[in-house]
């Protein structure tokens, strides 16, 4: 195992920035309604004078197959409130029928160094006991509090781009940097392919992180697929 460093080459993270958002959705039409319905949630449809109003439903004209689609995704919008603190255990708990995995994969009681008949942080990168296959990053968050505070403040600073990509019916996906060290763990030195996987201990500020909405739910409810600390950006 090789000494420890950091993922940004000294202790101290770097400045924070923009948390890159990764909703999904393809390209073309598909992504150009969506980007409409976005304006749409946020400023009201337009009327023939310019203005905000009523969509053509509420007018007594025939809505169009956009304007039903629209109309779904405003009352999404609608319905989507801001959740007041997520609870990681808790939600990975209730959601793990739907692949909610941050503690199980990220949590800081899953232990660091390798050992053998072991899930380890550390192993993940070789393709031990407990993965399904070799990885060329495995990091944990450091403590349950680091956890939850660094989500809940994501959640909070973003949660208008959050809501707006579930509204549509797409994932929130985004990267982002905490300001601050969040997490620990390793990374593949030889995921160049010039030779054997080695794992070289990491830590690092930076997050990744994925929300969905409970299939079928109404209202919309909102939770944390994963959020990890990540190496690999």
């Amino acid at each position: 195992m090789s000494p420890p460093r950091s993922h940004h080459g000294s202790g101290d993270p770097p400045p924070h920035h923009r948390p890159r958002s990764h909703g999904g959705g393809g390209s073309g039409s598909i992504r150009q309604a969506e980007e409409a319905a976005a304006h749409v949630l946020s400023t009201g449809r337009s009327t023939a004078n310019g203005g905000a109003g009523p969509s053509p439903a509420a007018s007594g004209a025939r809505p169009s197959a956009d304007d039903v689609l629209v109309s779904s995704w405003e009352d999404n919008y609608a319905k989507l409130s801001d959740p007041s603190k997520f609870n990681v255990e808790a939600n990975d708990q209730a959601y793990s029928g739907f692949d909610a995995h941050t503690e199980a994969n990220h949590g800081p009681q899953v232990p660091l160094q390798r050992a053998p008949d072991v899930k380890t942080i550390e192993g993940r990168i070789y393709g031990d006991d407990g993965w399904d296959r070799p990885m060329n990053g495995s990091l944990r968050w450091t403590d349950p509090s680091t956890m939850n505070r660094t989500i809940n403040d994501y959640v909070s600073r973003n949660w208008e781009q959050i809501r707006s990509d579930l509204a549509v019916g797409n994932k929130h996906r985004a990267v982002f940097d905490a300001g601050r060290r969040v997490g620990e763990g390793y990374v593949n030195k030889g995921m160049g392919g010039a030779g054997p996987r080695e794992a070289q201990y990491v830590t690092t500020s930076v997050v990744r992180i994925l929300i969905d909405v409970v299939p079928g739910s109404d209202p919309p409810v909102p939770f944390i697929v994963t959020a990890f600390p990540s190496a690999l950006g």
